[in-house]
């Protein structure tokens, strides 16, 4: 039925729509996990999300390959012939932002549109182990006992793999006083970390969207909906010290770490299209043919950007987000 309801011309001339889109499927998700699946809400809320916007990306990846060119069969006068409908073989970066625009500006609004729903859950509801009482409170029966729904109970996995994270990557940079390169080793160690860990995922939404074409889409959104509760739970934390309303200190935060999550998030996404375009290559077009060639260039070079993007967005994080953090009180 979500094939119906994919309008892409609507996407093409409103790509903001998939804000909406994403912010209504990732609702949707929660609520029928919450029904369905109680025990496993966070991360199956995941998978309905992103099984509802994998026939939005399907559809932009197919129209991509078609404006790409394919080799076509004319039969005219009893007589077979193969037209080749290729562009020009030089490759750019314009050329390259110019073919995926579309498709990009729709990953990014509905990425941030599950985000700020998994952000919403955290403000909505009431803290598992803290001191915010959320705006609503909630009570259900669970094996014959009276259970308050918290943060924690609705995004479980979320706060788990949180957890996981900064044991090891460290949530802070110590006082450092040894000096390695582009400053303190801490620093250096901290950036190390943290693109070993974005590497890790690149790789792996590469390596899933290659295998099962659009299946990286859970893995973005996975991130999103982690990058959503964090944000929203770190404002929970230090809005008291600053002396702020969580709402009004997570909008302030946000406007501190987007131009980082958008390179970060913008990375997962070039490494997600490289996977797409390798697979329809290698589904659709003969190993020998010229295309086939140009198709697997195409998916190198984007990969080439994803990791550069990569280590951009990790220099960020380390040497531009972490002086602005320390500017915040913690005491």
């Amino acid at each position: 039925m979500i094939n119906k309801l994919v309008n892409l011309t609507k996407l093409h001339s409103s790509p903001d729509t998939a804000f909406l889109m994403g912010f209504i499927y990732a609702l949707i998700g929660i609520i029928v996990s919450f029904f369905l699946f109680p025990s496993y809400i966070g991360i199956v809320s995941v998978f309905f999300t992103s099984m509802a916007l994998i026939p939005i990306i399907s559809k932009l990846m197919e129209e991509l390959a078609l404006r790409e060119g394919r080799e076509k069969k004319i039969h005219e006068g009893g007589i077979t012939l193969t037209e080749l409908q290729l562009r020009s073989k030089k490759f750019s970066i314009k050329s390259l932002w110019t073919d995926h625009k579309n498709l990009i500006e729709v990953y990014f609004y509905s990425f941030f549109g599950v985000f700020l729903l998994f952000s919403s859950i955290i403000f909505i509801l009431p803290q598992e182990n803290g001191d915010y009482n959320g705006i609503i409170q909630i009570k259900i029966e669970r094996n014959g006992t009276e259970q308050l729904v918290s943060d924690e109970y609705i995004l479980s996995e979320q706060f788990q793999a949180y957890k996981r994270i900064t044991g090891n990557t460290g949530e802070a940079i110590g006082q450092a006083t040894e000096q390695c390169f582009l400053g303190s080793c801490d620093k250096w160690d901290f950036f190390l970390g943290i693109i070993k860990n974005n590497l890790w995922v690149l790789i792996v939404t590469f390596l899933v969207s290659l295998i099962y074409g659009f299946g990286a889409m859970f893995i973005i959104t996975w991130n999103a909906s982690v990058w959503g509760m964090v944000f929203a739970n770190r404002s929970l934390e230090l809005a008291p010290i600053a002396g702020k309303n969580p709402v009004v200190f997570f909008g302030l935060l946000m406007l501190t770490v987007l131009p980082h999550t958008a390179l970060e998030a913008l990375t997962y996404f070039t490494a997600a299209i490289s996977g797409g375009v390798a697979s329809q290559g290698i589904t659709k077009e003969d190993f020998e043919s010229e295309r086939f060639e140009r198709v697997l260039m195409h998916s190198m070079l984007l990969m080439g950007v994803s990791l550069i993007l990569l280590i951009l967005a990790a220099f960020m994080e380390t040497y531009i987000i972490s002086i602005i953090d320390e500017m915040i009180p913690k005491y």
